[in-house]
């Protein structure tokens, strides 16, 4: 499997990565872009799982089911559908090269990004098969957010076929999108739109410092959100709870756990008030806060256990509250409501 390189080191996103030099940008076809994993490994010690040839399958309680939830395995190229908030597995979604971010829409539709395919495939709630797909014509898509107001659809591209990515907007998620970039923000992870329709999108600088952009509504430029009352390692979930905004950190304080940050938002400022840590829970790329839960899934590799998919308390973390085995590197995590 082809992937870029770094320094001759492999920056693992969750088992790839990046070469980007000098930008002697060199990206081979196929090039997989994992946004999980945290450390820096060598490209030797990775090793990738066959895919999931098995085909779709639901259950039919996942139509009825009031909420489902929807975790991608990039470890076994499937999408795991459970119900809420029994974690009971519903359905099983395969086909995917890369399945990564998701988010979801007013409708209950989920948008899974397939990254190695730049491909976005929507999903109807307890379906089978793909309602629709969208073409990401300019790089790599990781993840997406859904504006509820209007149903634009945000694409993050970890970074474009010329070097820094960006971030596509398609109007009501359909036809050719409008692109956007911050000039200090090299690669995009994570994003999430506030209730008045501004874009905030987590990432990394070209020398891999953490930054946040936002994309005022209505605005054509993107610019830097300044992080105050903390720091932030490696970009995570970029989610708002009402008027707060939750930022996670897959590697929290340089350390083999993750954790989730409350921030109040002033123009271009987010504070950081309130730290939740993750007890033992590695690599948490993607969570939905919903009903004081958050739910998602955590890619093991640092000893603490297996992988799995979780619930914790929100705002306390600590330990699983319930937990779901059978994922193998979960990244996206999206909830559908019927």
């Amino acid at each position: 499997m082809s992937m870029l390189r770094f320094n001759q080191r492999a920056l693992a996103l969750t088992a790839t990565l990046a070469t980007l030099a000098g930008c002697n940008v060199n990206v081979a076809p196929n090039l997989p872009t994992l946004v999980n994993s945290s450390r820096i490994v060598p490209e030797a010690a990775m090793t990738f799982a066959g895919p999931d040839r098995e085909e779709s399958w639901m259950s039919p309680e996942a139509a009825k089911a009031t909420n489902l939830l929807y975790i991608s395995d990039i470890g076994r190229y499937i999408v795991h559908v459970y119900t809420l908030p029994a974690l009971k597995l519903v359905g099983k979604l395969t086909g995917f090269s890369q399945p990564q971010g998701e988010c979801s829409d007013a409708r209950g539709n989920v948008w899974i990004a397939d990254s190695n395919t730049r491909e976005l495939f929507e999903y109807a709630h307890g379906g089978k098969a793909p309602i629709g797909a969208l073409l990401d014509p300019t790089g790599y898509p990781v993840a997406c957010a859904v504006d509820l107001r209007n149903g634009n659809l945000a694409v993050s591209n970890i970074f474009d076929f010329s070097g820094a990515g960006g971030v596509l907007v398609y109007r009501h998620a359909a036809g050719t999108p409008r692109s956007y970039s911050n000039p200090h923000q090299f690669f995009y992870y994570f994003a999430g739109y506030n209730s008045a329709g501004d874009l905030y999108v987590s990432g990394q600088t070209y020398s891999h410092a953490f930054i946040l952009s936002r994309l005022p509504k209505g605005r054509g430029v993107m610019s830097t959100v300044s992080i105050t009352g903390g720091s932030i390692d490696f970009p995570g979930t970029v989610q708002w709870v009402r008027s707060t905004l939750v930022l996670g950190d897959q590697k929290c304080r340089d350390s083999k756990s993750s954790c989730l940050y409350e921030a109040s938002v002033s123009g271009r400022t987010a504070k950081i008030t309130h730290l939740t840590r993750f007890i033992d829970a590695c690599d948490v790329a993607q969570v939905q806060i919903r009903d004081s839960r958050i739910i998602g899934g955590e890619y093991e590799h640092c000893g603490h256990g297996v992988s799995s998919t979780d619930v914790w308390a929100f705002p306390g973390g600590g330990n699983p509250i319930k937990r779901a085995g059978g994922v193998e590197q979960p990244v996206g995590a999206a909830i559908s409501p019927r």
